[in-house]
């Protein structure tokens, strides 16, 4: 059978089934018309049209996701059911700042036409067909004077999320793997045989501007705050608040791009909530998409390796089998790669010089992964630097965040992740 989607999963499909959310005046049927009659052509008209969130409270963070399902009639007087993803900006005037300031709407637009099709097309030419992620849809209509995203509708296909608390286990992460080594290898001879990645692409958040520091402040201080839940760790205080006082925010880093590096397109956001798996009846995995390319990032593979396998995986997996490697030199001489491949040797000494990843995956991202949904974890509660302290706290607390840090913090700061 195939695997749980997990009360995470089973909680977002209830969730997008009942909760409205705030509509904008422009939302309206006639934004589908040229995809209702590719989809179903010679549509009469639409009978109803429903404005959903596509996500559970605390599931969605940056921006805001919705479900649009529509009851179609047909001219044979048949009704048929149809839906569709969108992405909007999100409410507060704050927060709409920061995501046009750090472009995410500008680069996923831009991975989705541009990139996305040309790897596709290089490794179908190579033999190997590929598709990264659900189709984008882009509406011809101008009137729109706000960022969107609209996107095919993978559940009706089968596609779901796997349980964000649980991890992934061997079979899920391999197919992650596979799916990633083949992106980061298109991507890398799409450099040789095209042109180079747009350096809007040089920074997860593109902007010049460290406008989190304040919230980075906050998180340190929740984290060493709680030391003493995660077993034998109050050893790590000094080095922790020394170390956040002094490197500088991840998401923020621009790449060098350093000709005697190994660089590809990162997928820059890669944890399990933007994977979604397609399974048989046997509970194979059939299909493995990325979703949520806003943060793609071109820089060392490391940076998707480290953020997925530690944010996203069961514990064991996390601790055994990290070195794990799926060869990213197969995909790159199917392609026809004419660059120095990397080695295995490489790939693991590249794990250890950018293992700064680590300490902001714990603070920003594990918390989310591992805590209860609950409402109040939302993008404006955690990043506020005052009255985001009790969600935070609360953040760090979870049985889920004390279980995995009692084992994963001693083991990351026995790999120098916390060493300047």
């Amino acid at each position: 059978m195939a695997p749980n989607s997990s009360e995470d999963s089973t909680d977002q499909a209830n969730h997008s089934k009942g909760a409205s959310v705030h509509k904008p005046d422009w939302l309206t049927p006639e934004l589908f018309h040229e995809f209702l009659e590719k989809d179903l052509p010679n549509y009469v008209k639409v009978n109803k049209f429903e404005v959903n969130s596509a996500v559970a409270p605390g599931e969605n963070f940056l921006t805001v996701m919705m479900r649009i399902t529509m009851e179609v009639e047909m001219p044979d007087s048949n009704v048929e059911s149809i839906s569709y993803m969108l992405k909007v900006n999100p409410r507060t005037e704050e927060m709409q700042y920061l995501v046009g300031d750090w472009h995410l709407f500008e680069k996923e637009q831009m991975v989705y036409t541009k990139y996305l099709p040309k790897f596709e097309e290089m490794l179908q030419n190579a033999g190997t067909s590929v598709k990264f992620g659900p189709q984008l849809l882009m509406p011809s209509c101008k009137d729109i004077k706000e960022a969107i995203v609209i996107l095919e509708d993978l559940r009706p296909k089968g596609f779901i999320n796997v349980s964000r608390r649980l991890g992934l286990d061997m079979q899920h992460t391999e197919a992650v793997l596979r799916k990633l080594a083949q992106f980061h290898a298109a991507s890398a001879q799409y450099v040789q045989e095209e042109e180079e990645i747009s350096h809007l692409f040089d920074r997860c958040l593109a902007s010049e501007q460290d406008n989190v520091v304040a919230y980075r402040h906050s998180i340190g201080r929740a984290l060493r705050a709680n030391l003493a839940l995660y077993g034998d760790a109050q050893y790590l205080e000094e080095k922790l608040k020394t170390y956040v006082d002094n490197q500088f925010e991840a998401y923020l880093l621009k790449t060098e791009r350093n000709p005697e590096e190994f660089h590809v397109l990162n997928h820059g956001d890669l944890w399990v909530n933007n994977i979604m798996f397609q399974h048989n009846e046997a509970g194979s995995i059939n299909e493995t998409y990325f979703i949520d390319y806003q943060m793609s990032r071109y820089g060392p593979p490391a940076h998707d390796l480290l953020y997925f396998l530690i944010s996203s995986t069961h514990m064991e997996i996390k601790l055994k089998e990290f070195d794990y490697f799926i060869a990213f030199s197969e995909n790159l001489k199917l392609l026809g790669y004419q660059g120095k491949i990397p080695k295995l040797r490489d790939i693991h000494i590249s794990l250890f010089k950018h293992g700064y990843w680590a300490y902001a995956i714990i603070t920003n991202l594990l918390t989310i992964v591992l805590c209860d949904p609950r409402e109040d974890v939302n993008i404006d509660h955690v990043l506020s630097a005052n009255d985001g302290d009790d969600v935070r706290m609360a953040m760090f607390s979870s049985q889920g965040y004390v279980d995995c840090m009692r084992e994963l913090l001693p083991w990351l700061d026995n790999r120098g992740a916390f060493e300047l």
